[in-house]
Formats: structure tokens, sequence, C-alpha cells
């Protein structure tokens, strides 16, 4: 059985990750969205802020269990929008996790203005309940930086939001 796609939306916090990732499942019949958010917040002593050179051993874990989990709901033949903070440094990680069930696997990145972004990321609800969602301006202006310069990359960003292609039936009268 082949697995059902995989898109991975990733940008830096406020970037629209969370409402674009809901809107693109939406649109297949058998869809799920996975946030790596939650994964973090599973951790209960000893948790490092993702963000900072020393959680790095910390990331690959948590990383490697969100994909091992979009990639065995990929092979049920769910159509699965993984959404988080996936930059080039982990990529490979990512993709490899997500493949071993034979994922077809896109990534988008989102890129809003910094302006846009601090605005969204500073002034939102908690995602999770019980978790405050990131508002260190410091550290969200480190994540915008490091999705500036994607090099080969940027042609998979966007910084508007995107035209998603559908691949539900067509509704057929009000309320379908």
């Amino acid at each position: 059985m082949a697995s059902a796609p995989i898109l991975l939306l990733t940008g830096p916090p406020g970037s629209g990750k969370s409402t674009v990732a809901r809107l693109v499942a939406d649109r297949f019949d058998l869809a799920v969205c996975v946030e790596s958010d939650w994964f973090w917040t599973t951790i209960v002593r000893g948790h490092v802020p993702p963000w900072r050179g020393e959680a790095d051993a910390q990331n690959r874990t948590v990383l490697r269990t969100c994909s091992a989990a979009a990639a065995e709901l990929a092979f049920g033949g769910y159509t699965v929008v993984m959404n988080g903070i996936f930059g080039p440094w982990h990529l490979d990680l990512i993709t490899d996790e997500l493949r071993r069930q034979g994922g077809d696997v896109h990534y988008v990145v989102l890129r809003p203005s910094f302006e846009v972004a601090l605005e969204r990321a500073t002034s939102r609800a908690p995602l999770t309940p019980g978790i405050a969602p990131l508002g260190d301006e410091d550290a969200i202006r480190l994540l915008w930086e490091q999705f500036q310069h994607l090099g080969p990359m940027s042609a998979t960003s966007s910084t508007t939001a995107p035209r998603i292609p559908s691949r539900r039936r067509p509704s057929c009268g009000p309320g379908s």
C-alpha cells in the first residue's frame, strides 16, 4: 500500500503555520494535522528551549518521534500536514523518517515580514491548553532570521498564503 502525501509546512513563529495547515488539510477527504509543537509539551522534566544550541539531541529525538507518527498516519491513508519549525538544518532527519514508509514528502516555508511574525506570535492565544506560546522577541527574531537564507530552497517559500489545490470532490449543494 502506498502512503498518502505528507506536507511539511514550516516557517518562523507567527508565520501562519497552524492556520494554513488546517486550511490545507481540510481540502482532502482523509487528512490530519500533526502539530510538532505538541510533542515538545510532552517533555515533563529536562526540557531545553528548542532554539538553544544545547537542545540539539532533544530536538532530534522529538522531530524523529513526530515524523514517525506522521509517517504512520500517511501509511494509513491520511494526507498529513505536519506543521512546526523544520529548518533545513534538520530536514534530512525528518524526511528520512517520513520516507521509511514510502511517503511522498513536500516542503513549504511560510515567510512573513518580521513585523507580521512578531505581532502574530506575541498576540496569539495558546495553541495547546496550558502551554504559553513563544513570546520572547529575541527567540522569535532568531528563528525568523534562520528562515531568511534558504539558498536553493527559497523556491519552496512564500511570503503570502499559497493557493491550495483541492483533492476533494466538489460540493453537491448547501451544507455538503
